[in-house]
């Protein structure tokens, strides 16, 4: 005959006294470390500044000096609702927005050579990526070394995966 035997898991270790506390979660703010110029304006008036620009110096030295990011404050709250990463092109690198008003980005946009490739979402606040959208940049060429032209056959696709040249050409 079986022997079925349940219960229940205790645990006899001692109870802490008070949960861990949850790391910071970080707030919408431009790098300022190694800034040349940081420019602020305000376009509602008052003390704070509704918009502020982070510029550093290009080691390329053209040009001298470029934005590598911005914060806007665009409810006029006090609190950045959107953060614009840029390279020495002014090209977007990323841009990050606070849709819930809590001061921590819930959308980050993510961008290669001024193109947005991938977008994500935390829909619940909780600090973690719910949704990652990617964008279609992929391309198909065919190359005719004959006569030396590259013609493009496809291109909007995720995943040019299963593609192989064919042995006859």
């Amino acid at each position: 005959m079986p022997l079925l035997a349940a219960g229940c898991l205790a645990s006899t270790s001692p109870t802490p006294s008070a949960a861990p506390s949850a790391q910071p979660r970080p707030e919408l703010s431009c790098e300022r470390q190694g800034a040349e110029r940081i420019e602020t304006a305000s376009y509602r008036g008052g003390g704070k500044p509704d918009v502020l620009k982070v510029f550093h110096k290009n080691i390329d030295g053209n040009p001298p000096l470029y934005m590598s990011c911005k914060e806007v404050d665009l409810n006029g709250d006090g609190r950045k609702d959107m953060l614009l990463y840029l390279d020495k092109y002014g090209r977007k690198l990323r841009e990050e927005f606070d849709h819930d008003k809590d001061g921590v980005a819930d959308q980050k946009s993510h961008y290669e050579a001024g193109v947005m490739v991938r977008d994500e979402h935390d829909s619940d606040s909780d600090g973690k990526i719910d949704l990652i959208e990617h964008r279609a940049r992929g391309r198909v060429f065919a190359y005719d070394p004959a006569t030396g032209t590259t013609t493009l056959l496809a291109d909007q696709l995720f995943f040019a995966n299963g593609i192989a040249a064919a042995a006859d050409g």
